[in-house]
């Protein structure tokens, strides 16, 4: 089935860390749909760009309620018109309304009360996330890292340009499915694809990751990975499985390592309004060496297919890789057993059966354990590519997001300096003239600071005695 993402409205108002949705007319009912704005990049995320100091929850409410302006902004570049200005992150990266769902009597914005609350929990990580930095490492509890990886999957699920076609019956790529997807929507009384993927979203918030990965070992089990692959490329998903999306997220969680990425120093990642679970990267054809999640503009969380684990390289000599990225190498991370790597409890462990895994991993034991991740630092060179697989995938009626002209100048004008990316590059023209006519005067690194100031003091002195001023001047190199 194909993928992509979209948004929901709370039953009350109310300002948050994450999730927040913007109320737009009149108090909210449980029966009454409301319109609101609600984000499919999490608020929490654009404030790491927001222009000015992050002002606190509390002082943010009171001159809300002063004003009635959102005190909150963003530079924001709109591709169409060619336009930069700064906008309230209230107003950005969202859509009204994609979440209510007027199936449920009891309360339409349950759905987005649910990612409310996901978003909380995976803002309170990365938070931790950006603290560990300095120390080049950072480790995580197996429920929190599931918890990271659900956020993940469900910011790539819940993409606005995904919800009208990942489950519409006569899309070319859901051509294997149809059967299962117009069975199913009979099955339940679901009337169009934007109901599926709704029913469907809610799966997977309800769920936790342990529940997703219990349902889709059963069908692998039953199965086996080969048969429902050919399901989905060759022949057709049986229309009694009701929990084959839980596959869909299985080979996510499954063939992908995660990593850890920080932009060099002086350089900033970008945001771009499809950069949040954007795939790149061919093997032998086929799509997704990559999923990035750009989370501020010092770090970017990227899946990375297994198949480019360090001790995968000699299994796949003969692939063809196509990527920008293949020359950062981040490390896997490193597990810590809670009963030691060769306790009782990871001996009895079948890693061959997806369900002795399953059971394995939502146990109490498995709980206990951590994983150690290596925060992987790149090169400015490195930080433009990436940026540069953003740009290259910016759509004619997209937008992106910066935190500091400078660097986002510098970004755009490396871009552009390559011939293999026009046409491309075309698109950041008007971004280019209009950040070089307000361009910010920026703070040089220490090193930078300190030679800059020497070659000043020591022009001053030739200058001084060419006046006669100074009639000789000893200098000890």
């Amino acid at each position: 089935m194909t993928r992509r993402r979209k948004n929901t409205p709370k039953q009350k108002a109310r300002t948050e860390l994450t999730g927040e949705a913007q109320k737009t007319d009149g108090p909210l009912s449980p029966r009454a749909p409301t319109t609101q704005y609600q984000h499919f990049i999490p608020r929490f995320i654009l404030r790491r760009f927001q222009v000015g100091p992050v002002k606190p929850k509390a002082e943010r409410q009171q001159e809300f309620r002063r004003t009635g302006v959102d005190p909150e902004y963003v530079h924001y570049y709109d591709i169409a018109t060619g336009s930069l200005d700064i906008r309230p992150i209230g107003k950005v990266y969202g859509v009204p309304n994609v979440y209510q769902d007027v199936r449920d009597t009891q309360n339409i914005n349950k759905v987005e009360e649910k990612l409310a609350d996901l978003e909380r929990h995976a803002a309170s990580i990365i938070m931790d996330l950006h603290k560990a930095l300095p120390q080049g490492t950072f480790t995580l509890k197996r429920r929190s890292l599931e918890l990271l990886r659900k956020f993940l999957f469900i910011m790539h699920y819940r993409n606005v340009s995904c919800s009208d076609i990942y489950f519409q019956a006569d899309h070319p790529e859901n051509a294997g499915g149809r059967q299962w997807i117009e069975s199913f929507m009979k099955a339940k009384g679901i009337h169009s694809a934007v109901g599926v993927w709704l029913h469907f979203l809610k799966y997977y918030l309800d769920s936790s990751h342990s529940d997703i990965m219990r349902d889709a070992a059963k069908l692998v089990e039953k199965y086996g990975e080969e048969g429902l692959q050919n399901m989905i490329t060759e022949s057709h998903i049986p229309p009694g499985l009701e929990h084959f999306p839980a596959y869909t997220y299985h080979t996510h969680a499954n063939n992908y390592f995660f990593s850890i990425w920080e932009a060099a120093e002086g350089e900033e990642f970008i945001l771009t309004q499809n950069g949040f679970g954007l795939w790149e990267g061919l093997a032998d054809g086929c799509p997704d060496l990559h999923r990035i999640f750009i989370v501020s503009p010092r770090i970017a969380l990227v899946l990375r297919h297994i198949a480019l684990r360090p001790e995968m390289k000699a299994y796949i000599k003969h692939v063809s890789l196509a990527s920008s990225l293949l020359n950062v190498n981040p490390a896997p991370p490193t597990p810590i057993y809670a009963s030691g790597r060769h306790g009782p409890h990871i001996e009895h462990v079948n890693f061959q059966s997806a369900a002795s895994l399953a059971r394995y991993r939502s146990s109490q034991t498995g709980a206990n354990d951590s994983f150690m991740f290596k925060i992987t630092k790149l090169s400015r060179r490195q930080t433009l590519e990436l940026n540069s697989v953003l740009l290259v995938n910016v759509k004619q009626t997209g937008s992106l997001t910066f935190l500091s002209r400078g660097s986002m100048f510098r970004t755009a004008r490396a871009f552009r300096s390559s011939p293999a990316n026009f046409p491309a590059s075309e698109l950041l023209v008007p971004l280019i003239a209009q950040l070089t006519d307000t361009m910010e005067t920026e703070v040089l690194p220490p090193s930078l600071m300190y030679f800059a100031i020497y070659c000043i003091f020591i022009a001053l002195l030739v200058y001084l005695v060419y006046l006669g001023i100074v009639k000789s001047v000893s200098l000890v190199m």
